[in-house]
């Protein structure tokens, strides 16, 4: 029986998602599991999996299409199963592969796993091909005998459904790719980039000149702009001296194989405040005020898709080492595409560092439903008088801007003073 392929919604928030292109023709036999569409929501780019095996019976919306999520997109069933002319709710007529599929699905894995034992491999290699569907036939041996290692199923394994496709699309050997992703894993991204390596200068020229906006993108600019228009939004920028927290950094990195970063610090000394002064921890709901009890800390990640903000949940409850893995983590993700939708909902305050470039002092926008983002700036060098003696300090800028409505601008600049002396004093931060 035919079984119903839905718009996902990935996310309370979620109310709409745009196919990016269909990753299996009308027709086309598709295995229960593997990536049938590629879509995007206002985040992240995902694959749909196909919910059964058989063949793609309909699609009733192409590439581009923005759908509303749990809306029918198509069918997945055998071949010649008559389906409605146009989609239904999702939830009605739906149906459920029946045994006579399921039947069949376990007949093909004792054919996969009958076939697996015939090839040279180790037992290792054997086990991994069986339990993630990976046709041994089909995998390069690396072993001195030539037997398939584990490694060799390992490296099959990283490949995603649509870098494969889209790597056999364009004749790439994904073998001369480096992934990206978690664990090496070759991602689009991958495969797109050495697509362009192969393309001469006019072909990237025309590519460059004619690039649509992404889904990420319009999203973004669509929520900057409601944000900037929306939010009576103030600015305020504090002076930190950096100089001892410079040096406290270098000493404790001296031998640590996992090295602490300045944002780390900021990240802590934030959550720090925050521990004890959750006034800036607000959002405008429809009639009220929403104080928010969890410090949940969104660290903006730009990508060439646009800007996320991935979050440090219960940052407070945090050890600057545990702050610093989730934020590398969290970074890592998001660079390979690797997010999950609970990764970048429920921020409570946020912060943009731009430091790294040389920034002096800028105006963030706020992230909504977010009252307050901090916006961290370089640290340039200042001549001050310390002791009536002029030194070389190392001076950075905190630009805070917060919503007018729910925060006053004494609340917003006792806030800034709070984080500024904790990392003026970088022992408090750790005490």
């Amino acid at each position: 029986m035919a079984v119903e392929v839905f718009m996902p919604k990935a996310g309370m928030d979620m109310q709409e998602g745009t196919i990016i292109q269909w990753l299996k023709n009308v027709g086309e036999a598709i295995e229960e599991g593997e990536a049938l569409l590629e879509i995007e929501t206002d985040k992240v780019a995902m694959e749909v999996e196909s919910p059964a095996m058989g063949v793609l019976l309909c699609r009733y919306f192409e590439d581009g299409a923005v759908v509303p999520v749990v809306t029918t997109i198509g069918y997945v069933g055998e071949p010649g199963e008559v389906v409605p002319d146009k989609p239904l709710s999702a939830g009605i007529g739906a149906v459920t592969a029946s045994a006579e599929v399921v039947e069949t699905v376990e007949i093909q894995k004792l054919v996969l796993a009958a076939e697996t034992n015939a090839v040279k491999a180790t037992p290792y290699a054997k086990k991994m091909a069986q339990t993630n569907a990976i046709n041994l036939h089909e995998v390069p041996p690396t072993g001195p005998v030539g037997e398939i290692k584990g490694r060799d199923v390992e490296r099959e394994i990283a490949k995603s459904p649509l870098a494969r496709r889209i790597a056999e699309d364009h004749g790439i050997d994904l073998s001369a790719v480096t992934g990206s992703g978690h664990q090496n894993k070759v991602m689009k991204s991958d495969v797109l980039a050495k697509i362009a390596e192969q393309k001469s200068p006019a072909e990237v020229e025309a590519v460059q000149n004619t690039t649509p906006l992404s889904g990420m993108q319009k999203v973004v600019g669509e929520r900057m702009v409601k944000a900037h228009t929306e939010i009576p939004s103030v600015t305020q920028n504090t002076k930190v001296d950096m100089t001892k927290l410079l040096a406290f950094r270098k000493q404790i990195n001296e031998n640590r194989e996992k090295r602490l970063t300045i944002n780390d610090f900021i990240v802590k000394a934030v959550a720090k405040v925050l521990l004890y002064d959750k006034k800036v921890l607000v959002s405008l709901g429809d009639k009220a005020i929403i104080h928010h009890q969890d410090v949940n800390i969104g660290i903006a990640v730009a990508l060439d898709e646009g800007l996320i903000v991935p979050v440090v949940k219960n940052a407070d409850k945090k050890s600057l080492e545990e702050i610093s893995e989730t934020i590398k983590s969290l970074s890592a993700k998001a660079k390979s595409g690797g997010l999950m939708v609970d990764d970048y909902q429920g921020s409570t305050i946020s912060i943009s560092n731009l430091g790294m470039f040389g920034v002096h002092s800028f105006t963030p926008i706020v992230n909504q439903p977010n009252a307050v983002i901090i916006g961290i700036c370089a640290i340039e060098d200042e001549l001050a008088l310390v002791d009536k003696q002029v030194e070389n300090r190392k001076k950075m800028m905190i630009s805070l801007t917060y919503d007018h409505r729910l925060v006053n601008g004494d609340v917003a600049a006792k806030f800034s003073m709070k984080v500024r002396d904790l990392l003026e004093n970088p022992m408090e931060i750790l005490l």
